[in-house]
């Protein structure tokens, strides 16, 4: 099975030039943007590359132009690369790019529905009543109770986004907006305005969600090729669900990013590559995991890295001698929880002259840990842990290698 995920961002990756190298470099880049511009009859080609920022950040304009350069991006490492991906996630419309490319949609009919969206959120608030700020230095608990109570049904205020520990968006009602972020200030938090034409991802949104329900009932929808996290339940659609279901909830509910990758390293993922504009997604990962390597694929001279299977290699290695330094002093140190004295014995015992030779490997500096040593080390480790029945993430941690 494949260990790498693809990542496709939202709102706020657009920028004006995006998409040109590929557009210069591949036929497909050409093809894409034809097909979007005829699908919603204006340029999108010219407005990506000669555009105002202005009029690219305009939600019906940026929801196409971010859609249709990620899904180049993806063709062009299907491409170039060819590796199926063990899932696919993406940031709030970043979740219509990875629908596209695990073949739920087609690019088509995704074109038109995510200029719809676009058109219905930012009609959504018409009087400006909402916004949306980005928020950090704050425990989400924290940030959820003081939510909770300045939130009222009339002006209402909820957690949007939880990107990465400490760092959120929340959005609701202007004047309960302000009021959250005068509370945390006492708390040393830092935040920023979001230039955005709504509350998305609040309660706020419920009219729009209605809309939009009847513009998604009139489109049709294939089974994943590849399995798609949702961001409302920041774990893989449900085949009991329907998509119709998820993009309608995800319009007032919370973006669960930072749990959404952490689902991905439970479940073995060791690469993630983010298909589309900048590195907005490559940077919260890194704030969110040190256990996966990301990259980014957001223009062609990406590829020299995505190609060099070499380099990428020994990246996957690091991080997991690193892990397996962690896992040898659990296993180590941990408590021993197994009420079976004689099964932990026969068990354990004979592991543990391994484990500490696997120790002093690792810390011997000019001693270079073969792939293979480090998977023996690893189920050394795993077995340890199992053996002591520690109530920890030790399992979750070593299926993650």
């Amino acid at each position: 099975m494949s260990n790498v995920a693809l990542l496709f961002p939202g709102q706020g990756s657009q920028m004006v030039g995006m998409g040109r190298d590929f557009w210069n470099n591949f036929d497909v880049a050409k093809k894409l943007f034809e097909e979007a511009s005829d699908a919603i009859s204006f340029d999108l080609r010219k407005l990506c590359f000669e555009g105002s920022m202005a009029d690219l950040t305009m939600t019906m304009n940026a929801q196409p132009a971010l859609l249709t350069v990620s899904v180049i991006a993806y063709q062009v490492y299907m491409q170039e690369i060819g590796m199926e991906p063990a899932y696919l996630a993406g940031h709030s419309l970043g979740e219509y790019s990875a629908l596209v490319c695990a073949g739920v949609l087609s690019f088509h009919d995704a074109i038109k529905l995510v200029r719809q969206r676009g058109v219905i959120m930012h009609n959504a608030d018409p009087d400006q009543k909402g916004t949306m700020a980005a928020i950090s230095g704050i425990h989400l608990d924290t940030l959820q109770n003081i939510c909770e109570q300045v939130s009222t049904i009339e002006r209402p205020a909820c957690v949007a986004c939880m990107n990465a520990d400490q760092q959120f968006v929340i959005s609701g009602h202007r004047h309960s907006i302000q009021e959250i972020i005068k509370r945390t200030e006492t708390l040393r938090t830092k935040h920023s305005y979001i230039n955005v034409s709504g509350p998305y991802h609040s309660p706020m949104m419920q009219t729009a969600a209605e809309q939009f329900k009847v513009e998604l009932d009139q489109y049709q929808y294939a089974h994943a090729k590849y399995p798609v996290i949702s961001n409302v339940t920041a774990a893989p659609y449900e085949s009991d669900r329907s998509v119709v279901d998820y993009l309608t909830m995800q319009m007032t509910m919370p973006v669960r990013w930072s749990e959404s990758m952490l689902y991905l390293v439970a479940n073995g993922v060791t690469e993630v590559i983010e298909l589309g504009s900048k590195h907005v997604l490559v940077s919260l990962m890194s704030k969110i995991t040190k256990r996966i390597v990301p990259y980014s694929l957001s223009q062609p001279s990406d590829l020299l890295m995505l190609t060099n299977t070499q380099e990428r290699k020994n990246k996957r290695l690091t991080i997991r001698k690193k892990l397996l330094s962690e896992l040898i002093v659990t296993a180590l140190i941990s408590r021993n929880y197994n009420t079976d004295s004689i099964s932990y014995t026969q068990t354990v015992e004979p592991l543990f002259h391994q484990l500490q030779r696997a120790k002093e490997q690792v810390n011997n500096n000019e001693y270079e840990l073969s792939e293979e040593e480090i998977n023996d080390a690893l189920q050394v480790c795993h077995s340890i842990i199992i053996a002591k029945k520690i109530p920890l993430d030790g399992t979750a941690l070593i299926d993650a290698i």
